[in-house]
């Protein structure tokens, strides 16, 4: 067996959280309450200024996910929309972020808006790259 070089950043924290559209909503209006009114407020906050190096956007490709599913699991896909992710030195200053009253005042009742949080999935942890060809 060959053995894979891998790098694993222990000074980088990532939470994702993988999305699901509210009911009602089509994945375009989603997506575009996203990007032009969540993100914008959300980059606003001065605790995010302080403990967010970066956040990602993942965008499904519908089309391709539910081939790629179809031909890998023989089922639909799960109905997400997209994925957020937050990164930080630490998980702490990222649970500071999640903490924050104006976080929670402004941010979370503006997800309501275009997320069903009920069927959010969250993964947090390292990443580690394995190739970056």
């Amino acid at each position: 067996m060959t053995s894979v070089a891998h790098s694993t950043r222990p000074d980088r924290y990532r939470i994702s959280f993988i999305l699901t559209p509210k009911a009602g909503l089509s994945l375009e209006e989603f997506n575009n309450y996203w990007v032009e009114h969540h993100i914008p407020l959300l980059l606003s906050l001065p605790i995010v200024k302080k403990n967010l190096i970066k956040y990602e956007r993942f965008h499904i490709d519908t089309p391709t996910t539910t081939s790629l599913s179809q031909h890998f699991t023989g089922e639909a896909p799960a109905p997400f929309g997209g994925v957020a992710i937050f990164e930080s030195d630490t998980l702490e200053k990222l649970l500071e972020i999640f903490e924050d009253e104006e976080y929670k005042r402004l941010i979370l009742p503006d997800a309501e808006v275009f997320v069903d949080s009920s069927k959010a999935q969250i993964l947090a942890g390292h990443y580690t790259t394995v190739t970056d060809a």
